[in-house]
């Protein structure tokens, strides 16, 4: 009937990019792996516009003849696995043969290669996957490949891109995931023609993570080390009071290769799990080496994927070597405890909610709950997600929490006795409301109060792009930082938002860079009457949480009726800005229950 044919060439190779070249910073990765398995000691990288314009790679390494220049961009063409039985055994980053031709197929690329004992190399220059040239010339031993105008014969997937500065981001955080697996090798990164990031050749992991993510990192790190016959473990995880706004500094390597895996992710997350605030992410650059035969790293077409043969078994060994480190480390409220392994459950949630005990009575509906005003975020209208806290308060309503404090429970907590039982409020998440509605509310206004310092700040950037910082100055400004270039990757602060004047200000504003980093930080803005835009509502979360008391901080009576009392006057006193419950109801009737006074 003819209805089943074999697709002409130029539609397998447009499907073979889409499986490999996903966006720009895939085209960054397959080149930075193929430099690095010809051993290549110096790899330079240029981008520019978002790496749709330029990607180009340089590296010393072993090079190509002429026949190979030209047989690496055919089709599942490899000089890494010969058999079915070498897929059991990769010891390389890449190896599917996919990525040249697929590059090639959606840009205009152009190559140099030379075998260090020859005498001259070839350049190789194709367009949308056809051969345009093939010749002899002179050039240093190595590899030089320039993709331009990603995408140009695919508008459809170029349109799916995101913004310049977002794409711009995911090749720089490719390019460092890679930069960690080889500390001996000097790899540079420049972005729009200046110099973004400079590894130098080192012995210690330590110091490139330093090179990459600035100065000062490993002094709030932890050293890991395990050697068990199937199963190494190194690399660094962050101290307890390390935490970021985002999963940027969490890297996994399996067998030297950058990974991602639910079952590592999830260990990582319940090693932390008692100490970490909610919507924060620990700290993590976790190398380990596992037999080959143990691992499948086939499973995904741009290999970011892995799976294990036994995940269950090597998510608990993981999950009890890291708690151990962490627990040498600390004097508080995991030392000593002892370790139970979670269990392994089909969707991983490193957001979980610890699970409570027991279940407190839920509360009754909010008393007019249709006057709550319309102007709140998404989290706002969420429905709180603990256990015992449904929809508001008691019939009692708001004046409960203008009440006499009964006092705090390890200083994190306050408890306020009512007729009808008592609440715990979360001290640090009532105070993330109550000050992230009053940024709100000056914002909204055009009003943002700013602190100048007495003395400046210097502050040292250097993992940041200064171009795209640049970008951002008229928005920190807005937000009340007030930041100035002072030579290199320097800068000096010389205001802060009011709130933060007391506080780790600098720790805010790296947490700041880091949503403004994230993809969907072009999201276009809100345009309902009384909303603000997405990207400043996520920054004055961030803010909030910074601005507001902590956990084990201990408060005077007076200031925990005061924080109560301003409590009752926010517009969604239910929960924080990140969503997560503020206070908990526990009714009279329920404790009676427990202590057998009533059936």
């Amino acid at each position: 009937m003819g209805r089943v044919q074999t697709l002409p060439e130029e539609v397998i190779n447009h499907i073979a990019a889409g499986e490999v070249v996903e966006r720009p910073a895939s085209v960054v990765k397959e080149l930075l792996e193929n430099a690095l398995d010809a051993q290549a000691r110096t790899i330079k990288v240029s981008v520019q516009g978002g790496g749709v314009e330029l990607i180009q790679v340089d590296d010393d390494g072993l090079g190509m003849d002429a026949e190979d220049a030209v047989q690496c961009f055919t089709r599942h063409a490899t000089s890494k696995i010969r058999t079915l039985a070498d897929l059991g055994c990769l010891t390389t980053m890449g190896f599917r043969g996919e990525a040249l031709p697929s590059i090639a197929a959606v840009s205009r690329l152009h190559m140099v290669s030379r075998c260090c004992q020859a005498a001259e190399g070839t350049r190789v220059a194709l367009a949308g996957g056809v051969f345009i040239d093939v010749e002899a010339c002179g050039a240093p031993p190595g590899t030089s490949v320039q993709v331009r105008d990603l995408f140009y014969n695919t508008p459809a997937r170029l349109k799916f891109l995101k913004s310049p500065a977002t794409e711009t981001s995911r090749i720089a955080h490719c390019f460092t995931s890679l930069a960690l697996t080889v500390p001996e090798t000097h790899m540079t990164l420049s972005l729009n023609g200046r110099l973004h990031t400079q590894a130098l050749p080192t012995t210690h992991l330590g110091e490139r993570l330093e090179m990459v993510f600035g100065t000062g990192l490993q002094e709030h790190l932890l050293a890991v080390q395990s050697a068990d016959a199937d199963l190494q473990v190194s690399g660094f995880i962050g101290k307890a009071t390390l935490h970021h706004a985002t999963r940027r500094q969490q890297c996994f390597f399996v067998n030297g290769r950058p990974v991602q895996n639910r079952a590592l992710n999830h260990a990582l997350y319940e090693t932390y799990r008692p100490l970490l605030p909610r919507d924060r992410h620990p700290v993590a650059f976790l190398f380990l080496t596992v037999p080959p035969r143990d691992v499948d790293a086939n499973v995904h077409p741009a290999k970011l994927e892995v799976r294990f043969r036994q995940e269950a078994r090597l998510h608990d060994r993981l999950f009890r070597f890291l708690r151990h480190r962490l627990q040498t480390s600390l004097d508080g409220p995991l030392a000593g405890q002892p370790i139970s392994p979670p269990a392994m459950i089909g969707a991983v949630r490193p957001d979980r909610p610890v699970p409570m005990m027991w279940q407190a009575t839920p509360a009754a509906p909010v008393p007019n709950a249709q006057e709550v005003p319309t102007s709140v975020s998404q989290a706002d209208t969420a429905p709180p997600r603990e256990l015992g806290l449904h929809a508001g308060y008691p019939e009692e309503g708001r004046a409960i929490l203008e009440g006499r404090p009964l006092g705090q429970l390890h200083e994190t907590y306050i408890l306020t006795q009512y007729p009808g039982g008592v609440f715990i409020v979360d001290q640090h998440a009532a105070h993330e409301r109550i000050v992230y509605e009053r940024l709100r509310a000056r914002f909204q206004d055009g009003v943002g109060d700013a602190q100048r310092l007495l003395f400046p700040v210097t502050l040292e950037l250097g993992a940041i792009d200064p171009q795209w910082l640049a970008t951002c100055l008229p928005r920190l400004s807005t937000l009340g930082f007030t930041l100035e270039p002072f030579g290199g990757r320097t800068y000096r602060l010389h205001s802060v938002p009011a709130l933060l004047s007391e506080r780790d200000y600098a720790a805010a504003l790296l947490d700041i860079f880091e949503v403004l980093r994230s993809p969907g930080d072009d999201e276009p803005a809100a345009e309902r009457p009384g909303e603000i835009p997405p990207v400043l509502d996520r920054l004055l979360t961030v803010m909030a949480c910074h601005g507001a008391i902590r956990a084990h901080q201990r408060l005077q009576d007076e200031e925990m009726r005061a924080l109560l009392r301003d409590l009752a006057q926010t517009a969604m006193p239910f929960t924080c800005p990140h969503g997560r419950p503020v206070l908990l109801n526990v009714a009279l009737s329920e404790i009676e229950k427990k202590f057998l006074r009533r059936s």
